[in-house]
């Protein structure tokens, strides 16, 4: 392009010089315009004429290896778990201080909850890679006692008293906007069978509506991925979140009219209704869950 460019420069050029030279101009101007022709030359090779214009694109999300690990609180030990928890927040935020993980983050299940759910908390790490998550799985007693008090250290020894440890489940985030708003709804997707790319590619274009969602207010944050371990129907095979920063926003944003504003501010000639069945006649719902943050590192 920039080629085509130089090529329209110096033709334009020539046109006007010969027509100068037709009308007998003089050796000063010939030789300033002669000048005017190696200046939009160099213009025109550098590209600061443009001949062009892309339309932007989102920008790619990095993907993240999340670790999710569900917490039963043994019952009256409410306080002392919060206790264990921040005893083991410094050593997360040692983690991360160090590169071996991007983040933590203590969750609070707000539906489901009472004595019957399976679960009450949640803690995530963030990875950037499986190199740091096998790592992560050599971690010694030796390490995550570094520097801590005594009092820190029986806090930490109390930690199986205080909870049980339901389960541990592996996330890949594969698309997000500014994830990590306070509230999260948690929807877990299993896409039917041989439509996974097709959902994927469903949410890669609904990824700008979400942009536009959170500039509009409407809702914080966005995420989309894959559930990687354990596998079954039951569980589903992707999972995406709506964040916002009240209870009263996310009680709001379940009417989906924001959804609807936002995707016309995107795709104005696109057919919303169409866009939405098209993606839920490729996905069931197997779960959606509200929590609320507790506590993370910096």
């Amino acid at each position: 392009m920039k080629k085509l460019s130089l090529l329209f420069c110096l033709e334009t050029a020539r046109l006007i010089f010969y027509n100068k030279i037709n009308k007998s101009f003089s050796m000063r101007n010939t030789k300033s315009f002669f000048l005017t022709i190696k200046a939009l030359a160099l213009i025109a090779l550098y590209g600061l004429i443009p001949v062009e214009v892309k339309a932007q694109t989102p920008s790619a999300t990095e993907p993240v290896y999340i670790q999710r690990e569900y917490m039963k609180v043994a019952p009256g030990m409410r306080d002392d778990y919060l206790k264990v928890e921040q005893v083991w927040k410094a050593v997360h935020q040692r983690r991360k201080d160090e590169g071996k993980i991007l983040g933590w983050t203590l969750y609070r299940s707000i539906y489901p909850s009472g004595t019957n759910a399976e679960y009450d908390y949640m803690t995530v790490i963030r990875f950037k890679s499986g190199k740091e998550l096998e790592e992560a799985g050599k971690m010694t007693w030796d390490y995550i006692t570094q520097g801590m008090s005594k009092e820190d250290l029986a806090i930490a020894d109390n930690t199986g008293e205080t909870r049980n440890l339901v389960a541990t489940h592996l996330y890949l985030m594969t698309e997000s906007v500014t994830p990590g708003a306070a509230f999260m709804k948690l929807t877990q997707l299993q896409a039917v069978s041989g439509k996974g790319t097709e959902l994927e590619q469903h949410e890669k274009m609904m990824k700008p509506v979400f942009e536009a969602a959170t500039k509009m207010g409407s809702i914080a944050s966005w995420t989309f991925g894959k559930h990687l371990y354990p596998y079954s129907p039951e569980l589903g095979n992707y999972y995406r979140i709506i964040g916002t920063n009240s209870l009263d926003d996310m009680l709001k944003a379940e009417s989906n009219v924001y959804l609807e504003a936002a995707f016309k501010k995107v795709y104005p000639t696109k057919d919303y209704a169409a866009t939405m069945k098209a993606i839920r006649e490729i996905i069931s719902i197997k779960s959606n869950e509200l929590w609320v943050i507790v506590d993370s590192t910096k």
